[in-house]
């Protein structure tokens, strides 16, 4: 476990449908795009490095927009963009090294991750994840990484039996989970958004977004019946 850069906060995920629409080819290279540009940034760019890269030349946003949202300068975002830009030039993953699994692969990794989840069973969730797996809660300023530290927090304080519901998405052209808590009126209240970075056949990272206000952005109602 470890602590985050607390100077920049965590861009909040973005359902795919944000990231075009036409040509069904045209879609797919673009989340493709958009995927290997945030994993990119995740792994290989400091906390505002990162934002800027993605809220330029992933999101698109104009530099005095970014400039605003950081709370900076329009010079401090050019500078962090031409450094962003530059470090993954120099450094950056190859893409095939980053590769999603087929399609095949991603349904059955996706529904092992969630009946492992709502089953509460943490066993089986150790077979769906890398050994480098890390698990982020933005905006809480630590994460988690490998196998045993991840499944051993999730099961000591996330994973109950009949807790969770589970509803597959995509955002930031990854796989992703609408996560709900099941209350005790018979109703699933929204609890939050968790994005999988997949790489192969296992997971590498768990990022979930605790906020329920961030699932109907994703067209699902705040509340679902069981």
């Amino acid at each position: 476990m470890a602590p985050h850069e607390p100077s920049v906060a965590w861009l909040q995920p973005a359902p795919d449908a944000l990231f075009g629409a036409g040509d069904p080819a045209a879609i797919v290279a673009g989340r493709t795009g958009v995927r290997l540009a945030f994993i990119a940034a995740l792994q290989f760019l400091p906390a505002r490095q990162r934002a800027v890269l993605t809220l330029r030349d992933v999101l698109a946003f104009r530099t005095a927009e970014v400039a605003e949202m950081l709370d900076t300068t329009t010079a401090a975002v050019d500078s962090a963009l031409r450094r962003a830009r530059a470090h993954l030039a120099e450094a950056g993953p190859v893409e095939d090294d980053l590769a999603e699994p087929d399609e095949e692969t991603r349904r059955a990794l996706l529904d092992a991750y969630v009946d492992a989840f709502t089953r509460a069973d943490p066993d089986a969730l150790v077979k769906l994840l890398r050994a480098d797996v890390e698990l982020e809660m933005p905006p809480i300023p630590t994460w988690f990484t490998g196998r045993q530290a991840v499944v051993g927090f999730l099961a000591g304080r996330v994973l109950r039996k009949e807790l969770w519901r589970m509803v597959p998405t995509r955002a930031n052209g990854q796989a992703a989970l609408l996560a709900y808590e099941r209350a005790g009126d018979g109703r699933c209240e929204a609890h939050g958004v968790q994005v999988l970075t997949l790489i192969g056949p296992r997971i590498s990272r768990i990022t979930a977004f605790n906020d329920p206000s961030l699932v109907p952005t994703f067209g699902l109602a705040p509340a679902l019946t069981t």
